[in-house]
């Protein structure tokens, strides 16, 4: 039975307000760690300087850092090796327990391939040597730059992947979607009730597997249709192998796979009785 389609949009995309983190040109927020004040004050100075947007800010030891991190946000941290009571891959693994995906660069004159193996270990995000003069300070801003950019990117996009599950949570259409190669990527609570299977079970799995059942029917031809001339379909057929009547509703997605939107109904009194 063909009949218009509800209205939907092809995919189910939100997009979050900004923070004002994100929607607003704010500082990078820096905290350089080293047990030389002079020398920290004058990275400082000279990192604000190669860029205007850098507000950084200094502590003496380890112990200080920590202090910092817990009392404000930071964009970025960036830690001395040789400091006296905490080295830098131990502030670093501390810093990792409570901020795992913080930026950390671990800034040092101790260049070895022992310590550099070590902070790779303990989740650095970048290592860098310290050299004479003043362009170290160039590829130094350079550097936090990127992996602050990079990390509020990954901020973004976990605000959007949880706004967009909240939301495909609370709708009450059942919710599957399928890539390109039929293998699942998303199944929201109401399709987990429908199929009686878990979303964790599914994500991977073969949509003709699963529903083998479908295959050589119209459903199969109507989404096969779908993907291939990416126009969507709809209709109210029944699914033996779900024992139910279903409205449903096929969309491209943007992921070159399919979207379904579908709702358990009573069977149609004008529809011929279902085939067994």
């Amino acid at each position: 039975m063909e009949r218009g389609l509800r209205g939907r949009p092809q995919a189910m995309t939100m997009e979050p307000p900004l923070s004002s983190q994100q929607s607003e040109a704010g500082p990078l927020r820096v905290l350089h760690v080293d047990d030389e004040p002079d020398l920290s004050e004058l990275v400082g100075i000279f990192l604000e300087r190669e860029d205007e947007r850098f507000a950084v800010q200094t502590a003496t030891s380890a112990s200080e850092g920590l202090d910092r991190l817990s009392q404000q946000a930071f964009d970025c941290v960036v830690s001395d090796y040789d400091m006296p009571g905490c080295n830098g891959i131990e502030f670093l693994a501390e810093v990792r327990e409570e901020y795992p995906d913080l930026p950390f660069i671990l800034f040092t004159g101790k260049g070895t391939e022992e310590v550099a193996s070590d902070a790779i270990s303990a989740g650095v995000t970048e290592y860098l040597q310290k050299e004479m003069g003043t362009d170290q300070y160039t590829v130094l801003a350079n550097t936090v730059s990127n992996a602050i950019d990079h990390y509020r990117s990954l901020q973004m996009v976990g605000q959007r992947e949880q706004q967009f599950r909240e939301v495909i949570e609370r709708v009450t259409d059942a919710i599957v979607e399928v890539d390109s190669n039929w293998c699942f990527t998303l199944v929201n609570q109401q399709a987990e009730d429908l199929y009686e299977m878990d979303e964790e079970y599914l994500l991977g799995r073969d949509f003709w597997e699963v529903f083998n059942e479908a295959l050589d029917t119209r459903f199969e031809a109507e989404y096969r249709q779908v993907m291939e001339s990416r126009e969507p379909a709809s209709s109210v057929e029944y699914f033996s192998q779900l024992d139910g009547w279903f409205d449903i509703e096929a969309y491209p997605a943007h992921n070159g796979g399919i979207t379904f939107y579908f709702v358990n109904v009573p069977k149609p009194r004008d529809h011929p009785p279902a085939a067994e």
